[in-house]
């Protein structure tokens, strides 16, 4: 058919849409017989391909199309149309269009069905949306776009009367639905994210806010509007700085506004007015927030109440400076005692040294007048009364003398951090001049049987030789002292992986096991254990033990079945 050609459709049925079933037969038919032109079965053919061509492409595309009458009775329907509702072409034709919706939607489409008749002059397009109520449909919502069919331009040919201001005397309309389930679905998702964001928000124990793109604050969960005693109007864009101490509105907005334009996390302290007046520390931490593209949409940020942190922290601070005074004074003191102790050594010290050396010269005298030593060397009860009240003399200032002796060793362990003077010690003959130094110094003093028991093969100790000496020397005085004349003090050496320990058992006297954890205290002594009342200061064991830390050891008792022994352990290797 070539553009000069004018031809229309006349189906056998009457007035039937030319959407409808496949017509039973189709002619065609010349507008003016003056101007036909000789229609070839090759022209016909080619006719007869568009429409072919037209028909297919209506009945697939991927919509679903009806033609209604003015009733919103269905005059055709496109197959794949039919196939998405669920129904076939033939169930569909001669229904009522508006049996296919929710039944709360029929009355609002009816509605709008009316609006597209009655504005027919302007062939206006409508679109609405709607949900389905069809069994077996895949489609739940729709958009549907409707319109008047221009019937009125086809009749302009056949009846002058006819005019583009007459309403179509048999008015059809084209009505197309759209699937927007998924569209739909995506809108039902959306807002229960939203809804459940809102009920997090406001149930969270925190105080949450958000803000726009442009800077502005836009959303103010109910904790924060709680603790304002302030509406969300009162609230957004920048009326939340209301409520912000004056001293810190300036530094809030210097330190929001350098976030937002680094699009940066940021956190920040300010102080807040709480509903009853009284300002409260807030730690109000902000971060940015981005689409799964990238692009910026604003910032989200919550804030709790830190006012205790910071009352602690300044308690704190006034405690540590408290603290920091406190050990300035201890310093001082420190400073004042070792003065003192330095003045007490040597205040004490030097009267109590010439007192001994004095008492000796007397024994010289005494001795070459009057054969005094020979005196001396009785026992105590065949002495005279001079011999007697110079051996007390000796024995006290030699009291005295170790008291002050051990008083100021301690303090000075207590005090110094002096390091120790490490050397290589051969165990077992240094172990034996230890005893024999012993037995010098105790001649009349100590009538215990002295035994030593050294393991063979002993690796060598380093160690600081004058602390592990007087150590020994304290213990073999202490087991001396608290031993029967004629019992037996074994002194022994042997290796306990990794350490070297020392033993120093005596007999006699046993130490009640309540009395153990004491034994090591300053100026203790125990009650009703010096048969012999050999007298002593408190203060040896407690050095002992001093002396023993000092060098990176231990030291532990044992006593029972009429033994009291005690065990070191020392590292082969001390460290200075």
């Amino acid at each position: 058919m070539n553009r000069n050609q004018q031809s229309i459709w006349h189906e056998t049925r009457q007035k039937q849409d030319i959407l409808a079933a496949t017509p039973t037969r189709l002619e065609l038919v010349p507008e003016r017989p003056c101007d036909l032109e000789l229609c070839t079965a090759e022209t016909l053919h080619c006719i007869q391909e568009e429409l072919n061509l037209y028909r297919r492409l209506y009945e697939n595309i991927p919509s679903v199309y009806f033609s209604l009458d003015a009733t919103g009775v269905i005059l055709s329907v496109n197959q794949f149309g039919a196939n998405c509702l669920g129904y076939t072409v033939e169930e569909l034709l001669n229904q009522s269009v508006f049996n296919l919706f929710k039944q709360s939607d029929k009355q609002r489409l009816s509605d709008a069905f009316q609006e597209v008749l009655n504005n027919f002059f302007e062939k206006e397009v409508t679109n609405w949306e709607y949900r389905l109520d069809c069994p077996a449909s895949k489609i739940l919502w729709v958009k549907v776009v409707a319109r008047l069919l221009p019937e009125a331009e086809k009749n302009y040919l056949l009846d002058a009367s006819i005019t583009d201001k007459s309403p179509p005397r048999n008015p059809q309309i084209l009505m197309v639905l759209e699937d927007i389930s998924t569209h739909k679905q995506a809108e039902d998702a959306l807002r229960e994210s939203e809804q459940r964001f809102q009920t997090m928000a406001n149930t969270a124990p925190v105080m949450l806010w958000m803000a726009g793109t442009d800077g502005l604050f836009n959303f103010f969960n109910q904790s924060w509007l709680k603790f304002t005693g302030r509406t969300m109007e009162q609230q957004q864009g920048l009326g939340w700085l209301e409520g912000v101490y004056s001293q810190d509105q300036k530094f809030c907005q210097e330190t929001y506004d350098s976030a937002f334009h680094a699009r940066g996390k940021f956190e920040m302290e300010y102080r807040l007015m709480r509903h009853d007046g009284e300002y409260r520390w807030i730690l109000d931490t902000g971060v940015p927030r981005f689409t799964p593209h990238g692009k910026f949409v604003g910032y989200i940020g919550c804030c709790i109440d830190i006012t205790e942190r910071k009352l602690a922290e300044v308690a704190l601070k006034h405690s540590q400076e408290s603290v920091q005074a406190q050990l300035e004074e201890m310093e001082s003191l420190n400073r004042l005692k070792d003065e003192f102790l330095s003045t007490v050594s040597h205040e004490l010290r030097t009267p109590l040294t010439n007192m001994k050396m004095a008492i000796q010269m007397l024994g010289i005298a005494l001795n070459q007048e009057q054969n005094f030593m020979t005196e001396m060397a009785k026992p105590q009860a065949e002495r005279s009364k001079a011999a007697r009240y110079y051996g007390i003399l000796d024995n006290e200032c030699d009291r005295e003398i170790n008291l002050i002796s051990n008083f100021l060793d301690l303090q000075r362990l207590d005090t110094s951090t002096k390091p120790l003077v490490l050397e290589t010690i051969q165990v077992q003959q240094w172990l034996w001049r230890v005893v024999e130094l012993f037995k010098a110094r105790n001649r009349n003093s100590c009538q215990q049987k002295l035994r030593l028991s050294v393991a063979a093969n002993l690796p060598v100790l380093v160690c600081d030789p004058f602390s592990l000496e007087r150590i020994l020397m304290e213990l073999l005085t202490n087991a001396c002292k608290f031993s029967p004349p004629d019992a037996e003090i074994t002194i022994s050496a042997q290796l306990k992986s990794p350490n070297l320990q020392f033993q120093v058992i005596n007999s006699g006297v046993e130490i009640p096991s309540s009395e153990l954890p004491r034994i090591f205290d300053k100026f203790y002594r125990i009650p009703s254990n010096d048969p012999w009342k050999q007298g002593g200061t408190g203060l040896g064991l407690a050095l002992v033990q001093k002396l023993i830390k000092y060098l990176g050891g231990t030291i532990e008792v044992e006593s029972g079945s009429n033994l009291t022994c005690f065990a070191i352990q020392l590292p082969l290797n001390s460290e200075v």
